[in-house]
């Protein structure tokens, strides 16, 4: 790594700037960027929600990971780092006690198009992106790293307080409030805000940042109204009240309230709306999958939502994470994962077609499973109650080394026509995998 990038020259930002920037970094420290919810014991000072994947902080420094861990992305690290960031298949951390002419962020994970290769810089505050990653440097810019696209890796000449990197924009905090966004922009989503502010979260076709003068939260983009079909499910219709943090993920958000009690809106399939537990929290993390983790007043970690890859699973204090033991490879056609809505004939014998990355044997299956739910034909909101899948086969599932695929006969009911239903399939790992229908 080139630690002359910087060369031997003070940083060109103003030092009040810096101490702005300073500040605004130790808020994002503390603020920033059933299944019933997974609770982990005190000692976690900072959470990341990634695609299928987890990253957090300890207070001593540390970074655990769980959740998959194909390319690496969820290797926990040790050291004194100071924030952590992760998405779809990297992660990122800022090292503590690095002198500001030194390059101080490591990044591990894929790397196929440079967004796990940091820039030799010094950077206060980042935020990790799809494919790609952004900084504010310690001269207040916003630099970027990774695929390019739309644009969304294109340096940004500040001074900028905080960055936040989403699928296809990002977006960063200027220091008199207003937010500047580049990158994608096919809802609106990287339109620039006059504010003022003091926070900006930018997520998956939408952003949103919380007012300074009165903490209520903002979003434009795609989810400013509420038509239930993709991709607007009221993602971008905060509730009212004040808030200290916000974090805008895939279709949906979370906000920390100012009463430190958690909030969620939009997208709801897997839960991770309407699924947010109770209690006191002062940071929450919405990921670009369809999981959301957040931090207690106690330090304790609760993640809820999405788990198809473990990333729901807190890892025991002190324990070693724990992988998913299978390597579930999606379901097939005719019936296909969320957000994929398959039509299919009530009364008639649906094939669920799956892979686990080799013959896993016959018992891979939790008993009771798979099973399937009401679910809003309109919103995507899942019910509550779960009915044992029917099988016309004897053994219900087999294995076909050929195809490498799975197959479980599925008949369904004729009544159910004209509604629509999820499916759920737990595995014995304790990982769920859902699949949305409409029934004809």
């Amino acid at each position: 790594m080139n630690t002359e990038s910087l060369g031997q020259t003070r940083p060109r930002f103003p030092m009040a700037l810096l101490a702005a920037g300073l500040i605004g970094l130790a808020l994002l420290a503390l603020f920033a960027t059933p299944p019933a919810a997974h609770a982990q014991s005190p000692g976690y000072t900072q959470v990341s929600a990634g695609f299928r994947n987890t990253c957090a902080l300890w207070s001593d420094g540390n970074v655990e990971c769980w959740g998959t861990n194909l390319w690496g992305e969820s290797k926990d690290q040790a050291g004194s780092f100071l924030q952590v960031t992760a998405d779809t298949e990297h992660s990122c951390a800022i090292k503590g006690g690095v002198p500001v002419e030194q390059p101080n962020v490591i990044c591990w994970g894929y790397n196929d198009e440079g967004q796990a290769s940091p820039p030799a810089s010094h950077f206060l505050q980042i935020s990790a992106g799809e494919d790609y990653t952004c900084g504010i440097t310690a001269a207040g810019n916003a630099d970027c790293w990774g695929t390019n696209y739309y644009g969304q890796a294109h340096d940004q000449t500040g001074p900028y307080l905080q960055v936040s990197a989403s699928t296809y924009h990002a977006c960063a905090l200027r220091p008199d409030g207003s937010v500047h966004c580049w990158g994608g922009n096919g809802y609106g989503e990287r339109t620039d805000q006059a504010g003022p502010y003091t926070q900006v979260s930018a997520g998956g076709y939408h952003t949103c940042a919380i007012k300074r003068d009165t903490g209520a939260v903002e979003c434009w983009g795609a989810g400013t109204t509420d038509t239930g079909w993709w991709p607007n499910y009221g993602q971008a219709m905060p509730p009212s009240g004040p808030f200290i943090q916000v974090s805008a993920g895939y279709l949906f958000t979370c906000g920390v309230r100012a009463d430190h009690t958690l909030a969620c809106w939009g997208y709801n399939f897997y839960g991770q709306v309407k699924r947010a537990p109770a209690g006191q929290f002062k940071q929450v993390s919405a990921g670009l999958g369809g999981h959301a983790c957040a931090i207690s007043v106690n330090d304790e970690v609760y993640c809820w939502g999405k788990n198809d890859a473990g990333q729901t699973h807190v890892p025991n204090v002190g324990g070693p994470t724990q992988p998913p033991a299978y390597n579930f490879q999606g379901f097939f056609a005719p019936v296909e994962a969320d957000p994929v809505l398959n039509v299919v004939k009530a009364g008639s014998a649906v094939p669920l077609k799956f892979s686990l990355g080799g013959n896993q044997g016959l018992d891979t299956i939790m008993a009771g499973y798979p099973a399937s739910g009401s679910l809003d034909c309109k919103t995507m909101d899942p019910g509550d109650v779960l009915q044992s899948a029917q099988t016309t086969g004897k053994s219900g599932l087999a294995y076909d080394s050929a195809s490498d695929q799975y197959t479980y006969i599925w008949k369904t009911d004729k009544a159910w026509a004209g509604t629509c239903r999820y499916l759920s399939l737990q595995l014995v790992d304790g990982t769920e995998h859902r699949a949305a229908l409409q029934f004809k």
